[in-house]
């Protein structure tokens, strides 16, 4: 049977979003799971933290976008009507308050990965 070891790297993890979790306690925690871990169905996934960060994101039937990735086209093509993003001013410059403005909603994000089985790192 595979052993699950906690790694040097996992404890900082898990540290960093206690720290997160403990300054912004009026946040939400969102998990963001790795795809590759519901791989089959058994019913329970076993996953392992990844990093946190606190950051602001907009979610519907068209995807999950970050602000941080700073996606600015992208994320106003994606999440604004056709006709509001094809009437849009042509530089990021002049659409960053339209970007802006969309709905963020800020959360300490937490990143679920798939668990590195058996390794050690301390």
């Amino acid at each position: 049977m595979k052993k699950h070891m906690e790694t040097k790297g996992l404890r900082e993890r898990r540290r960093e979003l206690f720290r997160l979790m403990k300054e912004n306690p009026e946040l939400p925690v969102v998990p963001m799971v790795d795809g590759e871990i519901p791989g089959d169905d058994c019913g329970w996934w076993l996953g392992e933290w990844g990093y946190a960060n606190v950051d602001a994101y907009l979610f519907s039937d068209r995807g999950i976008i970050f602000k941080s990735d700073d996606d600015v086209f992208d994320t106003l093509e994606r999440f604004l009507p056709e006709n509001e993003f094809d009437n849009l001013p042509e530089t990021v410059e002049e659409c960053k308050p339209y970007y802006d403005a969309l709905p963020w909603e800020e959360a300490i994000v937490v990143y679920i990965g798939l668990p590195e089985w058996g390794k050690t790192d301390d």
